[in-house]
């Protein structure tokens, strides 16, 4: 049976298709708009908006397990349709905004609870998965500036997350689509330490070997820099977030060693692999 990738073109959801390709399972991965989808050989490309799902019988042939992307909107008819086809079990990719305070209840945690309930009231089987800080969001928050300038202006940068290498968020997921063992109701996950936003830094300038300056913004400097995609309301909350975690330490969890058998990666085996998204003469090396 088919396992079915939805935001396959994402960082997380790329690397689930690329995982249990590699492992042999038979794999379909969507997008809204599959053109610029790039899959492994033997992966098959589907357009789909689970949103919108005006013809889902193409995406859901002979699927048997569903990684689930969330997206804003409503998934309902989408899920009725995985039940009706034959899905036996769903992997939902959340976030801890949908229940940490001064999340839960604003536009982020919204959302995801939104799907989260979606998905509970389908009577699909099922798996919530909470991922901590991506790694990855040193590179969307912080890339450009430390790129074109060689430092990083942060607000809040002695608030505490807990880095997790997306891999590892991929594995588990892979994990848990084709084995049973840990298949319950949620599953956290974080990386191994908990690590001030300054110490973050601090590992990504020994990863290039140059120390990178920290700037501290305040809350006003920061919201006057809010990148153009990013939504005010969003930057908000995220803002209000960093700076209740000043000095109160990230929880960590060993889910991925339980799930995957091996201890979850630190941030700095991350930085290591992607230092020319910091210093495009690194680019030169690789």
């Amino acid at each position: 049976m088919t396992i079915l990738v939805t935001g396959a073109g994402g960082n997380i959801g790329s690397r689930v298709v690329a995982k249990l390709a590699n492992a042999g399972h038979p794999v379909r991965g969507t997008a809204r708009d599959t053109t610029a989808l790039r899959v492994p050989a033997g992966v098959e490309a589907v357009d789909l908006d689970i949103t919108r799902p005006r013809d889902v019988g193409q995406a859901l042939r002979n699927v048997d397990a569903v990684f689930l992307y969330p997206v804003r909107g409503n998934a309902d008819e989408f899920l009725a349709s995985a039940r009706e086809a034959g899905v036996q079990y769903v992997v939902l990719l959340s976030s801890p905004a949908a229940y940490e305070s001064g999340e839960y209840d604003r536009p982020i945690g919204l959302a995801h609870r939104a799907m989260e309930r979606s998905l509970e009231n389908s009577g699909l089987p099922h798996t919530v998965l909470y991922p901590s800080w991506l790694a990855t969001n040193a590179r969307r928050d912080w890339g450009e500036q430390i790129r074109n300038t060689g430092r990083v202006g942060i607000a809040y940068p002695d608030a505490q997350v807990n880095p997790i290498h997306i891999d590892d968020v991929a594995e588990v997921a892979v994990r848990l689509l084709t084995e049973e063992r840990q298949r319950g109701r949620m599953q956290v996950l974080t990386g191994p330490e908990s690590l001030r936003l300054r110490d973050i830094v601090g590992l990504l300038g020994k990863a290039l070997g140059k120390a990178i300056p920290v700037d501290e913004l305040s809350h006003e400097q920061a919201l006057a820099q809010r990148p153009s995609w990013m939504p005010e309301e969003i930057l908000k909350t995220l803002l209000d977030v960093t700076a209740a975690a000043v000095g109160v330490p990230a929880p960590v969890t060993n889910t991925v060693e339980r799930v995957t058998g091996h201890a979850s990666r630190a941030f700095t085996d991350w930085a290591r692999a992607h230092r020319a998204d910091f210093d495009p003469s690194e680019s030169e090396h690789h």
